[in-house]
This record gives C-alpha cells, structure tokens and sequence, in this order.
C-alpha cells in the first residue's frame, strides 16, 4: 500500500508554485463528458503570456460534492506537475512521486478499502454460500457487460463498419433528438442509431 500522509496535496503544489512564480495566472475550460465534469486548466508563467507553459486534464463524477471546484483543482495541480519539475512531483520527504496528488490517491485508497472491507466481512462469516448468493449471476457475457453497464451507468458506444459512432443531440422542427451517426464520409454513411422517445 502506500502513505497518503506523504503525498503533496493539490493545493500544496499550487502554492508551492506560485510562490516560485509570483506573476503566473492560471485559466479553465470545462464541460460534461457523461455522467462527469471535466477541466482543463492552462498556467501562464506571467499574467501577460499569450500561450500557456502547462496545461493539465481532471476528471470528476457529477454525483460528488463540489465536482467542478475539486475537478478544477486537479487540472491545475496536473498542470503544474507536467512541468516535469522534480520539485512539484515529489513526495513529502523529496522521493520521485507518480503523477497522482493525495486527493487523487485517497480514491484509489477507498476503492481498495472498500474492497478489503468485502473480503473480511466474507471472511468473518465464512458463509460463502450466502456472500455469494448476494452476488448477481452471471452466465453470459452479454449478461456480464449489462451488469457493468448498470453498475457504472456506462454506455455502449455503438460501431459501424466506419469504426465508434458519434454521439449526436438537438432539437429539429419535430422535436429533440439523440442517438449515434456514423463519422464515415457522406454517401458512404451507414444508417444512424437514434434513441427511442
């Protein structure tokens, strides 16, 4: 496992390099891709630069709290670590860190506790058969996929002999449409997937 206590925080980064660049200034964009926000974040190494040195991607669930503003935080902290500047993608202590700051490694901390707190509840009863019985069944592969699907309310990007379909929305003089179109040249498009309204 490894010691949260010794990654630098996003914020901690951010500071850290704005106390190195006191004339620096930092931007957004963001969006919705699904069920997340995203942003990214482009940091200028001073206010007047046109361009920017570093830009940095985050993702985060809409379901969490202050999704954008945590989202927001990362992008600025990833954008500041691809500097590639050992200072700003270090441990606590000065070791070479991954990418990841401690807010990122705190969820992968509670996806890995959550599945040790499954392993020793199983282990505690030692009844499998009803840990097991709890578990949905699965017999098919197409049965497997929709378990994944509901489970992280994924979507299954259709295809077509051009490759992935494109998500398309909108509204026309009938009313408002979705569904998937085919990225082939026109005339050669295959026909369109809509959803059913």
């Amino acid at each position: 496992m490894f010691d949260l206590s010794k990654y630098m925080t996003a914020e901690e980064r951010i500071e850290l390099f704005k106390a190195d660049n006191p004339e620096m200034r930092y931007d957004t964009e963001h969006g919705t891709y699904g069920e997340f926000v995203w942003v990214k974040a482009k940091v200028y190494r001073f206010f007047d630069d046109p361009n920017p040195i570093y830009t940095g991607l985050a993702m985060e669930s809409i379901k969490t709290q202050f999704a954008m503003e945590k989202a927001e935080t990362s992008a600025y902290a990833r954008a500041i670590t691809n500097s590639g500047d050992p200072k700003y993608s270090t441990t606590k202590d000065g070791l070479k860190a991954p990418r990841a700051n401690r807010e990122e490694m705190e969820k992968v901390a509670r996806v890995e506790n959550d599945k040790t707190t499954v392993r020793i509840q199983a282990d505690l009863t030692n009844d499998w058969e009803n840990f097991l019985a709890d578990e949905p069944k699965i017999t098919t592969l197409g049965q497997g996929v929709e378990l994944v699907q509901q489970t992280l309310g994924a979507t299954v990007i259709p295809e077509c002999k051009h490759g992935a379909m494109q998500y398309k929305e909108g509204v026309s003089a009938k009313g408002p449409y979705s569904g998937y179109v085919c990225t082939g040249k026109r005339g050669d498009q295959c026909p369109a997937k809509w959803d059913k309204k």
